[in-house]
């Protein structure tokens, strides 16, 4: 199909980050501190959380195709935005718009693909959906390498060039989304309504009495994985600790490149291992890694841990997005989508301003190990839930049965 097609080079194109590797640098020449880095991210999930919902009905109500192109103008507008106003509340400003970005691309993109493997007749979302996210991670393992390389040959005369690439690669983003067909769902009983409030209504309703959504909700903000945290301060954290320059996109890249041959083949863990042993498995080595990224700091250690974090982050999505798909109806996917992911917002609100001012306070050491702790808890927390109301059986499980939406 040709959705599908379309969204592999999607993938691949939204990967092509360019400027991640050299960003904290750029901003710290900039003279604004890492403390502010780290909040920075505090705006992005704030107007991240405002938006999740009404973006999402939106998409259900005017097509999630719709959503994607505004979402990727608003994050090519957002970044452009640190090149001209270098200054911390230039940055703050710049975290709001790109995350009003991601609150339109969150749960729309995925959707999308969701309809669109329906449509084609395929059966394993799972497989489809971790194919799209290794694509992603291709062109993360490309730009890093090529940004550590540009970065180390000319220094902080590739700042800029790098941001303006990473710019128009997402405008390319945008367009290839142009030739998306949309699946805008009917709504098959009148009497549900297709009114903002019939949609959020319902939404809310699936989310909180489908026991295996509303568990698999808790246990996402019990277990943010603080990718973007270790994105802003690595590059200085190695640089203290005398991690050669070429390795700030080189372990990048080599993680990335590990995350995408994991995710694309994630699917193969439900065959043999339940959801709750997969999510605990999964955020215990995430948990110990970001301990030892804090006590290990020699170059090799560094190296080696910050690459297994790459490698391991949202593993578990593809399994975690069928679950949740699932269960849900085509005319309000979106929505629920969205709703979960402004649940889990609203928690990362506050981890990431825990982190950034212990990072202003402590130093990056003392927030790794507050991560790990934190992913450590989570998990056990969420196994405990997942146990306990019994969502311990595989998707495999329940094809052909009829999904109940108590509505």
């Amino acid at each position: 199909m040709r959705n599908l097609r379309i969204f592999s080079a999607i993938g691949f194109l939204k990967g092509l980050y360019f400027y991640i590797p050299i960003f904290t640098f750029f901003l710290l020449a900039q003279h604004i501190s890492l403390s502010a880095i780290v909040i920075s991210q505090v705006f992005y999930s704030l107007f991240i959380f405002i938006g999740e919902v009404p973006t999402g009905i939106f998409a259900d109500r005017f097509g999630q195709k719709a959503s994607m192109l505004i979402g990727y103008f608003l994050e090519a507008s957002g970044i452009a935005l640190v090149l001209i106003f270098p200054t911390t509340v230039g940055l703050f400003v710049a975290y709001a718009v790109r995350g009003l970005a991601g609150s339109f691309l969150s749960g729309s993109e995925e959707a999308l693909l969701f309809e669109s493997v329906k449509h084609s007749g395929k059966q394993n979302f799972q497989k489809v959906y971790g194919r799209f996210l290794g694509n992603e991670q291709i062109g993360f393992i490309i730009s890093p390498a090529i940004a550590g390389v540009v970065y180390q040959r000319f220094g902080e005369q590739a700042f800029v060039p790098l941001i303006i690439f990473t710019i128009f690669c997402i405008a390319v983003t945008g367009a290839a989304s142009l030739f998306l067909k949309d699946f805008k769902a009917t709504i098959a009983d009148p009497a549900e309504g297709a009114g903002m409030f019939s949609l959020l209504k319902r939404s809310f309703f699936l989310i909180r009495h489908n026991k295996t959504i509303f568990i698999l909700t808790v246990v996402g903000a019990l277990t943010l994985t603080g990718e973007y945290f270790v994105q802003a301060v690595y590059q200085p954290y190695f640089a203290i600790n005398h991690v050669p320059a070429f390795w700030v996109g080189a372990a990048l890249s080599i993680g990335a490149l590990l995350n995408t041959i994991a995710t694309r083949n994630v699917y193969i863990l439900e065959r043999h291992f339940s959801l709750e042993k997969i999510l605990l498995s999964l955020n215990l080595i995430l948990s110990a890694a970001y301990i030892l990224m804090a006590m290990l700091v020699h170059p090799i250690f560094l190296v080696g841990l910050f690459i297994l974090l790459n490698g391991l982050y949202n593993l578990q999505a593809p399994i975690v997005s069928d679950y949740i798909n699932t269960r849900t109806k085509s005319s309000i996917r979106t929505t629920v989508l969205s709703g979960i992911s402004f649940i889990r917002r609203f928690f990362q609100i506050f981890a990431t301003w825990i982190l950034g001012v212990t990072v202003g306070v402590f130093g990056t050491q003392i927030s790794l190990v507050l991560q790990g702790v934190y992913l450590l808890i989570g998990i056990l927390i969420g196994y405990y839930l997942l146990v306990r109301c019994g969502c311990t059986y595989k998707v495999a499980n329940i094809e052909g049965e009829e999904l109940k939406f108590n509505e």
